[in-house]
């Protein structure tokens, strides 16, 4: 999970979208996958009120056009807190939610999408997966064919550690780093930064006793703003972890004043959700701080908002507007509130959340 994104207690639990769903054992899965159309076990792995498996319900898994794509799949629900998911999710390697697997009927890992994706990517990952590109076995291919195609080893290694191999992609990133040692091109520094983040970042390693001196003296040296971004990013989750929050709140401003066009948006309300669950925490000026993020988190949203329907927009709003609330913009608030709930009018949780701002709370 990337730096504590955190739900507003308002919003409501996730649920399985319409489609036909299995649940329990993945055995019948992998069963009824060799009568489906993709031959694939589409295997999604979640959990209950988490933002971004939320949002793969909302904004993607009830999209008409995904619907129609994944009925190709044999679709197996696994959801973190029921019976028998942990040890599948264990078994794959799942760490992050959400993460989708791509299995074969014999058990194989065919390829991985993890994280939140909008409709449109989704369904162009869907296609691409049928067809069989650049699935885990073709980039293998091709990297056998091609070693010197550094972004093709980063592609896989990063496949290979989201599906539960990371002697393999540690492989293909020692790969990567043995062709540019100084970390050059941002490939190689990726790699760099991906093999400190395995090595620093383990399962079995509390919070309060992870070391991050690799990391910062990694950033120190380092000039590319993506990977600056990724590595205060992480720094940023590790200091949450560990409740410190002056210095969560120090790495998330360096990964913020280099966050990629591409995730300004995820990334700035991640920052808007934290801010608002711990805002008694926070002084005046990192709430300020915070506003201005919240406004340009928000512009950012409007700009995709077409894509990605009323709902998506009400939602941003109101996190918008609970950023406000905490800086005692409550007429703002409340103005930003009254569009949201007129996008979307049947949300009961918006109208709790203003009539609760209203009587005085934040």
């Amino acid at each position: 999970m990337k730096f504590a994104r955190v739900a507003l207690t308002f919003l409501l639990a996730a649920a399985l979208p319409a489609q036909t769903w299995l649940t329990g054992t993945i055995d019948k899965a992998f069963a009824a996958a060799k009568d489906s159309k993709a031959g694939l076990v589409l295997l999604y792995c979640w959990r209950n009120d988490h933002p971004n498996c939320k949002a793969m319900f909302a904004d993607t898994m009830e999209d008409k056009a995904v619907v129609a794509a994944m009925a190709e799949f044999t679709l197996q629900s696994c959801k973190r807190d029921e019976p028998d998911a942990l040890a599948v999710q264990e078994k794959y390697g799942v760490l992050n939610l959400p993460t989708i697997l791509f299995l074969t009927p014999d058990e194989q890992v065919v390829d991985v999408i993890p994280g939140y994706v909008e409709p449109k990517k989704f369904l162009a990952e869907l296609a691409r997966i049928r067809a069989g590109k650049e699935t885990i076995a073709a980039l293998k291919a091709a990297v056998a064919a091609k070693p010197g195609e550094l972004a093709l080893q980063l592609t896989l290694a990063k496949k290979l550690a989201a599906c539960g191999d990371p002697a393999g992609a540690d492989k293909a990133l020692d790969a990567i780093v043995a062709k540019d040692p100084k970390g050059s091109s941002e490939v190689a520094a990726e790699a760099q930064f991906l093999k400190i983040r395995a090595a620093t970042f383990k399962p079995e390693i509390a919070p309060k006793d992870i070391d991050l001196k690799p990391l910062k003296d990694f950033l120190i040296k380092q000039k590319n703003k993506r990977i600056l971004f990724l590595g205060y990013e992480r720094m940023a989750a590790a200091e949450y972890a560990r409740d410190n929050l002056k210095a969560a709140c120090e790495a998330a401003e360096r990964a913020w004043k280099n966050v990629p066009p591409d995730q300004l948006l995820d990334y700035g309300q991640q920052l808007a959700s934290v801010a608002y669950a711990r805002h008694k925490e926070l002084d005046k000026g990192q709430l300020k701080q915070v506003l201005d993020i919240s406004e340009r988190t928000l512009k950012a949203a409007e700009a995709v908002a077409k894509e990605r329907g009323d709902g998506f927009l009400a939602n941003a709003l109101f996190l918008h507007a609970s950023v406000q609330i905490v800086n005692n913009l409550r007429k703002e608030a409340f103005a930003g509130m009254e569009r949201a709930i007129q996008l979307s009018p049947t949300d009961e949780n918006l109208k709790k959340a203003l009539d609760n701002w209203k009587s005085g709370a934040k």
